[in-house]
């Protein structure tokens, strides 16, 4: 007989792959509203495609009315004492601890290893912050970060100056999503615009193809939700795998409760 907890598809649970936890960088640039707006709605995006987020804000810092990353590196405090539970996904103040994850060089398997044991039971941690910071930490890994642009001057040039930030010292090449914020036919023509400049100016003095799409990102309206949907969809075949969960769902039987099946 089986001991409890043990059954005929227990060895194929065991083989049962662990959810990854793939890292989406977001670029703030300008001042910073469309970024954020953008970000509020891939969370949701990503929510209603059943994948948990998480979201770090490498450009706020952790205080004592509102810890964050660097305490849960240094284990001064739990997860749980981290959440805001009034948020419909935890949104974790990082600067300081994004610094010192990232002291010794960008990624690393010591620092994939601790993402994944504070995050590892959601799905996508989006990662909200300057060119800057995001290029030192994911110099070099191929993924490619998110830029959100409206189609305005001011807001075109940070968002340029971003890119070639992430080119240059990263190697990172960006996705741009331009956005178009009000459903009118004059919204959408700046939005066209404003892409075609990027790229042209991006072909001119970077000599390479920027890829960019237009996003309808008005809120309350079918088919911006879906534009949303299908850049979100973009982004994580594009994201960073922080590898396995360190937590599993399943039951997985110790080494002792193995011999005690086989001695029957």
């Amino acid at each position: 007989m089986f001991e409890a907890g043990l059954d005929q598809g227990a060895g194929l649970r065991r083989q049962t792959p662990k959810p990854l936890l793939r890292l989406v960088p977001v670029v703030r640039h300008g001042s910073g509203e469309a970024e954020s707006r953008m970000l509020w709605q891939l969370a949701h995006a990503l929510t209603d495609l059943d994948l948990p987020v998480a979201v770090l804000d490498i450009d706020s810092h952790e205080t004592e009315d509102a810890p964050g990353l660097i305490e849960l590196l240094q284990e001064r405090c739990s997860l749980a004492e981290v959440l805001d539970e009034t948020l419909p996904w935890p949104i974790v103040p990082a600067a300081v601890g994004w610094q010192e994850l990232f002291r010794q060089g960008p990624l690393s398997d010591s620092s994939r290893q601790a993402l994944r044991h504070w995050f590892g039971a959601y799905s996508v941690l989006l990662v909200y912050g300057t060119a800057e910071r995001l290029g030192q930490a994911l110099a070099n890994t191929g993924v490619r970060p998110l830029v959100p642009v409206a189609p305005e001057p001011r807001p075109m040039l940070s968002a340029y100056q971003a890119m070639k930030t992430l080119i240059a010292q990263a190697l990172l090449m960006p996705s741009v999503a331009i956005m178009v914020t009000q459903a009118t036919e004059t919204q959408v023509r700046k939005a066209l615009q404003a892409r075609k400049t990027l790229q042209n100016c991006f072909t001119r003095h970077i000599g390479c193809y920027l890829d960019s799409m237009t996003v309808k990102s008005f809120t309350d309206d079918e088919v911006a939700g879906r534009d949303i949907q299908m850049l979100a969809l973009r982004l994580m075949e594009n994201a960073c795998s922080l590898g396995a969960s360190s937590v599993s769902l399943l039951h997985r039987p110790t080494d002792e409760e193995v011999q005690l099946v086989r001695s029957h």
